[in-house]
């Protein structure tokens, strides 16, 4: 009988104890393309920017072991259309990501670039505005389409770059250039610094910024869902702005 009551007892603990041998789940691949001042990679091809301090948070919150990479935009359309990379962050309706991956639908931010000026200069409310005027530009960022439109021989735009945000702010307020493009997140405190109606801004572009899941991934839809709760739940505590707005922006 003793006997007994000790195999019984054995059985119970292999059913309720765990193997040594679990293992935590493999993190999902999180990429990204290069997009300063958001997301870059420094000369190490170590990734930073405010985006990795987002994630932390989001994956977090949706209790999900993630690992971060970068790489040019052609492979990482690629590597979510193969399932290598599960998730990763682009602009509204992007299509090199939708061809391999579902879109979530919830933004995660807003991605504002303003004309910045004083506040007796003409209002800019287009890139043709600029024309015949002189603007001053971030030398290390690209600015997308809109970047190359400006540096078009045809576009009569004088450029004048910068080496940081603080930089650019100053050669604003000494007069180097009636203009400055920027976004609007790493500009936010240096303006809020100056005293009151010392700049004004003028909304260039505007776009929402999703996360974009691997169609290749088993549950696709499910991560999304995951994701698109978990970002809600981030939104509402006010945490996205915050993170954001206090990230240290390299330039």
């Amino acid at each position: 009988m003793t006997r007994l009551v000790f195999l019984v007892s054995l059985l119970s603990l292999s059913l309720t104890v765990p193997p040594a041998c679990a293992q935590e789940p493999a993190p999902l691949e999180f990429a990204l393309a290069d997009f300063p001042p958001y997301f870059q990679l420094n000369d190490q091809g170590e990734p930073g920017g405010p985006v990795l301090a987002l994630a932390d948070a989001l994956f977090a919150e949706a209790d999900l072991p993630f690992a971060t990479r970068g790489y040019p935009a052609a492979r990482l359309y690629s590597r979510l259309q193969q399932g290598q990379t599960i998730v990763s962050m682009g602009g509204e309706g992007h299509p090199g990501m939708l061809v391999g991956a579902l879109q979530g639908n919830v933004p995660v931010f807003n991605l504002a670039l303003n004309i910045y000026r004083k506040p007796q200069q003409p209002a800019i409310h287009s890139p043709a505005g600029l024309a015949g005027s002189s603007v001053i530009l971030i030398g290390a960022y690209r600015y997308g389409a809109l970047g190359e439109q400006l540096k078009a021989p045809g576009s009569r735009v004088r450029i004048a770059y910068a080496n940081s945000h603080s930089g650019a702010l100053q050669m604003l307020l000494h007069d180097r250039a009636p203009y400055l493009l920027n976004y609007d997140d790493p500009m936010r405190s240096l303006i809020e610094a100056l005293p009151a109606d010392s700049i004004a801004s003028d909304p260039l572009v505007r776009m929402d910024v999703y996360f974009f899941i691997s169609r290749a991934h088993p549950d696709a839809e499910g991560l999304r869902d995951r994701l698109d709760a978990a970002l809600r739940r981030v939104k509402q505590r006010g945490d996205v702005q915050r993170i954001l707005s206090a990230a240290p922006y390299p330039h």
